[in-house]
């Protein structure tokens, strides 16, 4: 082999191993310093867009998973407030019966009016007062279709709707059971029929709601398991396995330390020339 000084090919491939390794170490000590195994789309670019879209998805499935937890803590709201109303109209349904009843006089039927009335006034407040971060929902002034969006898509799919236009105030245009009287028997009697229909729209509304929080329950449960599958899909992408940068990362350190040695050797050898000369 020629003795030369002006290409020293042994330190040239000394010098090309020892940055490759170098290069490697480094990844591995990126690697493993973040967690990640793509922290650029330089490292696997076709893993890169894969796991950056699933990732898109990730951050709309959280966000339809907090809307199906609002829309049930709203439509809880509501079915608390309408079954409050159920037990005082339950209630004046007692007192029109005892009111009808002939063995009552008209000071009594008085007193059984006056509970009424105060009935029926709580009754408008709470219809009145139940709202959901400023919304009302048993007045009658909400629409008739609230749109929950559980879902990732734009798609009837992955919407929930609920009715909150149902009026529960004892207007004519809600239960109708402002103008009972409980003063008479006859006007009593008529009160238990009114307030039998009142009751009956009650219980109606109320299961539609009921059915609203079932219907929501499994939308959260289902969310919960995509989220779950997604977030693995995106480990199994993304994230590094660190046993095996480990393991890379000192099989690198050794060579790069290897390859510092003989680069010195290598340089060293070029030395030998000088002794033609002696």
């Amino acid at each position: 082999m020629a003795m030369s000084v002006q290409t020293n090919m042994g330190s040239i491939s000394a010098l090309k191993n020892m940055n490759i390794n170098s290069s490697n170490m480094n990844k591995s000590l990126e690697r493993l310093s973040s967690g990640f195994r793509i922290n650029s789309a330089s490292d696997d670019a076709a893993g890169y867009a894969i796991s950056a879209k699933l990732q898109g998805e990730k951050g709309k499935l959280e966000a339809a998973s907090q809307n199906s937890l609002q829309a049930t803590a709203m439509v809880k709201t509501a079915e608390s407030g309408v079954n409050e109303i159920e037990n005082m109209v339950r209630r004046l349904q007692v007192l029109a019966t005892q009111a009808a009843s002939a063995n009552n006089g008209a000071n009594e039927r008085t007193k059984l009016a006056g509970e009424a009335a105060n009935l029926l006034g709580q009754i408008d407040k709470i219809a009145n007062g139940v709202n959901y971060n400023g919304t009302k929902l048993l007045d009658g002034s909400g629409a008739s279709t609230t749109t929950f969006q559980v879902g990732a898509a734009n798609s009837a799919n992955d919407q929930v709707a609920v009715d909150f236009s149902a009026d529960f105030t004892t207007a004519t245009t809600g239960l109708g059971i402002a103008a009972i009287d409980l003063t008479t028997a006859s006007g009593a009697a008529t009160a238990i029929d009114t307030l039998n229909t009142a009751l009956d729209g009650l219980t109606t509304d109320r299961a539609s709601f009921g059915a609203a929080v079932n219907q929501l329950s499994y939308v959260s449960a289902n969310l919960a398991t995509q989220m779950e599958q997604v977030s693995a899909s995106i480990s199994t992408i993304k994230d590094a396995d660190m046993a095996k940068e480990m393991a890379d990362f000192t099989k690198s350190q050794v060579l790069v330390q290897a390859g510092t040695s003989m680069l010195a050797q290598a340089n060293q050898s070029s030395q030998n020339v000088l002794s033609l000369f002696r």
